[in-house]
């Protein structure tokens, strides 16, 4: 989402919904997004701007007065808000502001702007964070792959598959990255029109550990090629040169033999066997831990 300035001259308006959540799960994400929807289809909607953390934010920007009360009393917005105290608020206020003066400014050297998320150009591919507007990439790995990817996942809901809820991950994997909790980095084509495959590092724990947790996969016609040689070896040297995480673990399930050959290449030695550790699909899965020491 980008930095909302009106295009109009002020005085414009803006309704805020401020708001702390006993649950944020998939379920209110998609709500959320239903909300901004519905707003942007209103008359004199003109923008919007959303934050999240311990308190979440979703503010619209309204042309007129008129077509700001309109939004603040709007039923279906309220009976969303009505339907969240049961479930989601704990507390929330939902405030109408007149904007009395904007002032922008926007970096125009992109290269500074871009180097705050990583991008990383290989040999075959560029791996990176997506943007939302790349969320269809996912989108078309997860379906296309889908049957291929089944054996070694946990099991998927039909809403997991949708463009919605990919561009809802493609906004938690930014959040995540900025936060400090994990690093998803997407390897895709040179010029950035299609996944090959997907790279989570996610868990990650400072102080005295500076460790975390890898899981990735691959679409089924790169297998063979060594493409996730080449995107898990770029993304750990991203994590241990920038990041300063030097302990990355990994486990696989003993008949995988494809993903025990990547991290035995990459280095990883195995630390163990964890009984039933994982539920894929469906079932409880015995792994093999293994574990990339880099200190």
């Amino acid at each position: 989402m980008s930095v909302f300035s009106s295009p109009e001259s002020t005085p414009y308006f803006a309704i805020m919904l401020s708001s702390k959540l006993m649950l944020n799960d998939l379920t209110y994400r998609i709500m959320a997004e239903k909300t901004l929807e519905l707003a942007k289809e209103q008359p004199g909607f003109l923008g919007a701007e959303c934050g999240s953390g311990e308190m979440d934010l979703l503010v619209t920007y309204w042309s007129t007065r008129k077509a700001a009360d309109a939004w603040l009393n709007h039923d279906m917005l309220r009976r969303i808000l009505s339907i969240g105290e049961n479930f989601w608020y704990e507390d929330y206020s939902l405030k109408l502001f007149e904007v009395m003066k904007d002032m922008r400014f926007k970096c125009s050297d992109q290269t500074v702007h871009a180097s705050r998320f990583p991008r990383i150009e290989t040999e075959r591919g560029v791996l990176r964070i997506l943007d939302e507007s790349q969320a269809p990439l996912l989108y078309d790995y997860i379906n296309q792959e889908k049957t291929f990817l089944a054996p070694w996942e946990p099991l998927r809901s039909e809403g997991y598959y949708s463009l919605e809820t990919c561009m809802l991950r493609v906004r938690e994997m930014r959040r995540d990255f900025l936060e400090d909790k994990g690093v998803v980095l997407c390897f895709l084509s040179p010029n950035e029109d299609r996944m090959l495959a997907y790279t989570n590092y996610s868990n990650i724990i400072r102080g005295v550990f500076q460790a975390c947790n890898l899981g990735y996969s691959l679409r089924e016609s790169e297998q063979g090629k060594g493409i996730m040689h080449e995107a898990l070896k770029a993304g750990l040297e991203y994590l241990f040169k920038e990041l300063h995480i030097d302990r990355i673990q990994a486990s696989y399930m003993p008949r995988n033999a494809r993903s025990a050959a990547v991290l035995k290449k990459l280095g990883f030695d195995k630390e163990g066997v964890a009984r039933d550790y994982l539920k894929i699909n469906g079932q409880w899965e015995d792994h093999i831990l293994t574990a990339l020491v880099l200190r």
